[in-house]
């Protein structure tokens, strides 16, 4: 995932979900996020997919890009799911829906909204500590799945990851350990820099944002009935 082409997206896109405001988007995205979570049946699960999957259809062509992403999640959802699919094969295939959901939703929210946007809107209704952590780990993750990619291509390449499954597996997590112990250095090295340049614990958004309209009164009210739903029928 290259962040310059998502941070190109979410600045330049014009789709309907660009026109909304950055705290509507982001209360709209905690509500479907928040109704992804809390299915757990199949049906229920794939009823609130749906309702995301329209949510992101307003992005236009950018759902393409969006639904790529969430796949990130359902891969590794689908390596937790693999445990279970024979004692309880249901929660295998609600655990996948699930991680498709959250994932659409988070993927759909950072390629039509810039990220300052995002982080403005979260720092004012959080408190710093989490809102920081948020912003480290976002600015992270993309740097870390691009690592990890490149070291298991080395890994693979010199025939290091073993014959066996076991071995690949054991191979594969001693990467990801590097690649996790990477990134505490690497968020903390952020931090240090963000405060050189004049950071104070708040974000503050580089525009002033416009009185609601009735877009994005309709996106939350939409969010919100999707999750009343979804509580409806645990």
């Amino acid at each position: 995932m290259d962040v310059q082409f998502i941070d190109e997206l979410a600045a330049n896109g014009r789709t309907p979900l660009h026109d909304a405001l950055p705290w509507a988007k982001v209360a709209a995205s905690a509500a479907l996020l928040a109704a992804s979570i809390a299915a757990r049946t199949p049906s229920v699960a794939g009823a609130a997919a749906a309702a995301v999957v329209l949510f992101a259809s307003a992005s236009r062509s950018q759902l393409r890009h969006a639904a790529a992403m969430a796949l990130y999640p359902v891969f590794f959802a689908g390596l937790f799911a693999l445990g279970w699919i024979r004692s309880s094969p249901l929660f295998a295939l609600t655990v996948v829906i699930k991680a498709f959901s959250a994932g659409l939703v988070a993927a759909t929210l950072i390629t039509t909204t810039p990220f300052v946007d995002i982080f403005a809107a979260i720092s004012r209704i959080m408190p710093a500590l989490v809102s920081d952590a948020l912003f480290m780990a976002y600015r992270s993750f993309f740097v870390l799945i691009n690592e990890l990619q490149d070291l298991l291509r080395a890994v693979r390449l010199r025939g290091g990851a073993g014959r066996s499954l076991v071995e690949q597996l054991r191979t594969y997590g001693q990467v990801l350990g590097v690649v996790i112990l990477h990134s505490a250095d690497m968020t903390e090295r952020m931090y240090r820099v963000m405060v050189v340049r004049g950071y104070s614990q708040r974000i503050e958004s580089a525009r002033e944002w416009p009185p609601p309209r009735p877009l994005d009164y309709l996106l939350i009210a939409y969010a919100l009935a999707v999750l009343g739903l979804v509580l409806a029928l645990r």
